[in-house]
């Protein structure tokens, strides 16, 4: 009975020593693959551009006035609240000009090339007089618009605003966490006037996060819990580098995602989107608000609809693109806001190449960003104030 019970015993501490090498050796190829994996950097904001194009930041005279992101959004903004606050801007007719990455992107750059504000800067009769700040977030959707409108009126003196729309934003919800950055007290309460901002100031401030669902703010021996948890997520990524670069993880896991998607649905960038109806008013009411801020702040707008590579078929439903257009040219004209329809402005000779079934439809060549500035410059000399 002895000799069985030891050999049952035995047979077991081998079991469970095997399991336990077995259980080490995935722990360790695991951490090897991430490691590898990690090794793909990824900018989550221009992952979707494509290979043909570039994004660019713009500075003049080593200051700069275009950010495709809201860490530079927000330094470019306090740079030139100071500068107006501390009398340095020359008296600077200031535009603030807001879109998507089609602001930020040049196809087939080519080393000293320039976006659309460096072009309409460049177009002012006199030195340094015309300053268009180009804030620009990939995706970007009318409400973002609307909050970086709010965040930008506060801090600096606008004589006039240039939005871009765009179709597709129109699908977006939201906005996305890096706006907590900017979300002071003063912009979050002046977006809690309007339909949409009560929402979009919580989104803001981090209070939701962009599924509706309220985070658990609750405080531990009065400190609230996030700061805790920053704090432990701060110290841990100072022991374990994969765990502090885990933004770029989750960028290439999402790339992988939507790339495995689209392959699996059959879906390229020539597929036909319609509007989802939910996200479309939202935005509609988003847009909305911001010609009411703007308006009762007598900042002066100008609208127009993004150019759209029109040598293909339209990703979109024609019939909503349409009515899309017309609901847009309405809400302008209700708020004494200037709008324009550029969506044929581009020649094709100024897209980029195609690769496949992928059509690039939103982002041209340099020569692109010269029309569009020369197109929009008398608008908005006879809007600005």
């Amino acid at each position: 009975m002895c000799i069985f019970m030891n050999n049952f015993l035995s047979k077991r501490a081998c079991v469970n020593i095997k399991s336990m090498v077995v259980l080490l050796l995935s722990v360790l190829v695991a951490l090897i693959s991430l490691y590898v994996y990690n090794e793909r950097r990824i900018q989550a904001d221009d992952f979707a551009l494509g290979k043909e194009n570039t994004s660019r930041s713009e500075s003049w005279n080593g200051i700069p006035f275009t950010g495709r992101n809201i860490v530079e959004i927000s330094a470019i903004v306090r740079q030139y609240s100071d500068l107006q606050s501390n009398h340095k801007s020359k008296q600077q007719k200031i535009i603030l000009w807001l879109g998507n990455s089609q602001l930020h992107t040049i196809n087939q750059f080519k080393l000293g090339e320039h976006l659309a504000p460096y072009w309409l800067r460049k177009l002012a009769l006199c030195e340094d007089c015309l300053v268009p700040l180009g804030l620009s977030l990939s995706n970007a959707n009318p409400q973002e618009a609307f909050v970086l409108s709010q965040y930008v009126v506060k801090r600096v003196a606008l004589s006039a605003l240039v939005l871009q729309v765009e179709f597709m934003g129109f699908r977006e919800d939201g906005v996305r966490g890096e706006f907590s950055k900017i979300a002071t007290p003063d912009m979050v309460n002046s977006l809690r006037d309007y339909s949409v901002g009560k929402n979009l100031a919580l989104l803001a401030s981090g209070a939701v996060g962009n599924d509706g669902v309220a985070k658990n703010e609750a405080g531990l021996d009065g400190v609230p819990k996030q700061d805790i948890e920053g704090l432990l997520t701060d110290k841990l990524g100072e022991i374990w580098p994969l765990w502090k670069d885990r933004a770029n993880l989750r960028s290439n896991v999402l790339g992988d995602l939507f790339t495995f998607r689209n392959w699996a649905l059959n879906i390229s960038s020539a597929s036909q989107r319609k509007i989802i109806k939910p996200r479309y008013q939202k935005n509609i009411l988003a847009l909305e608000d911001l010609l009411a801020s703007l308006r009762d702040a007598n900042v002066p707008v100008v609208i127009y609809s993004a150019p759209v590579r029109q040598d293909y078929p339209l990703p979109y439903d024609g019939v909503e693109y349409s009515k899309w257009k017309e609901q847009i040219e309405l809400l302008a004209n209700s708020y004494s806001a200037t709008y324009v329809n550029l969506d044929k402005l581009i020649p094709p000779q100024n897209w980029g190449s195609n690769f496949g079934p992928d059509i690039d439809f939103m982002h041209f060549q340099e020569a692109g960003h010269k029309i569009i500035a020369e197109e929009l410059y008398p608008l908005i000399q006879s809007r600005m104030k």
